[in-house]
């Protein structure tokens, strides 16, 4: 008697080949996530790059002066300054500059949007934006406030108030106190004054962060317009936990990376690089004048409020 040909599976063939595709997707999902995450990474390297050079462009027109970190209402009112959207009109708080108009020029986006011929998406890469040029005035306290790359303005261009005695434009941080007692200003308004372009953070992946542990940004965590080295005025905003996360000690800016935690970083020498957080506790990195002062190492240099 002929036996009838096998036509398909047994049990036990279908719990191997299940088995082994389970293996496989197991395999390739995390393979095919980690390709992507490369392919994001790059990409955001590429887009801080572009902003570095908007950056680099701004002192080359204006004669070696460096883009200032932020600008009060009361400084612009006072100077007369003024941005414009591309359809020509006046970005806030100009050209009132009243205390209840949002002050949307302050932060440097708008103040490098020219350089960059308005591609606000390289300033928003983490965000699916949909937005026309006629849109920005809509959104553009998200565009001042939530970019995805902090400035290291506080000590490149400086934070600039007036004064409420005398009247004139000051920068925070321009008259502070050392370790050694010496006063100076630590503020760097002009390229010439950064003593090593390659070795100075410009712009970095940051975020506001809340108090607590924070690791890799998700792409609906806003950025924030500001930077800052994990000590402030002698007060230590930040401190790593790991390569790739930070915790905060209060709420503050702190650099963070998206797509695999790492901060992407660009250098006033135009250089881009990613550098963990652990490193980012050198303050050299963030302050051009940091040195050495006594048995203190530049790398933990620091100084007082004013």
């Amino acid at each position: 008697m002929n036996k009838k040909p096998r036509t398909g599976f047994t049990i036990i063939e279908m719990i191997i080949v299940i088995a082994v595709i389970g293996v496989l997707v197991a395999i390739l999902i995390p393979a095919a996530r980690g390709v992507m995450s490369r392919s994001r990474k790059v990409k955001e390297m590429n887009l801080i790059s572009h902003v570095g050079k908007a950056w680099n462009m701004y002192s080359v027109d204006h004669l070696d002066t460096i883009l200032p970190g932020y600008v009060s209402t009361g400084v612009q009112a006072k100077e007369e300054l003024a941005w414009i959207f591309p359809d020509e009109t006046l970005v806030p708080p100009a050209p009132d500059y009243g205390p209840n108009d949002p002050n949307d020029a302050g932060p440097w986006p708008f103040r490098l949007l020219d350089y960059l011929d308005y591609d606000w998406e390289s300033v928003l890469s983490y965000k699916k934006t949909e937005w026309s040029s006629g849109d920005l005035r809509e959104y553009a306290n998200i565009i001042a406030t939530e970019p995805a790359f902090g400035y290291n303005g506080f000590y490149l261009g400086g934070w600039q108030e007036v004064d409420n005695h005398g009247g004139r434009v000051t920068s925070l941080f321009s008259n502070v106190a050392l370790t050694n007692g010496r006063r100076v200003n630590v503020v760097a308004k002009h390229t010439s004054a950064i003593p090593r372009a390659d070795n100075q953070i410009v712009f970095c992946s940051t975020f506001f962060a809340t108090e607590g542990i924070h690791h890799e940004l998700s792409d609906d965590t806003p950025g924030t317009f500001m930077a800052s080295p994990s000590v402030l005025a002698r007060v230590k905003r930040w401190q790593p936990i790991a390569s790739d996360r930070i915790e905060a000690l209060f709420d503050t800016y702190a650099p963070l990376g998206r797509y695999n935690g790492i901060p992407s970083l660009v250098f006033a020498d135009g250089s881009v690089r990613t550098i963990d957080t652990v490193k980012l506790l050198d303050q050299s990195l963030w302050i051009p004048s940091a040195k050495q002062i006594g048995d203190v190492p530049a790398s933990e240099f620091s100084h007082t409020m004013n």
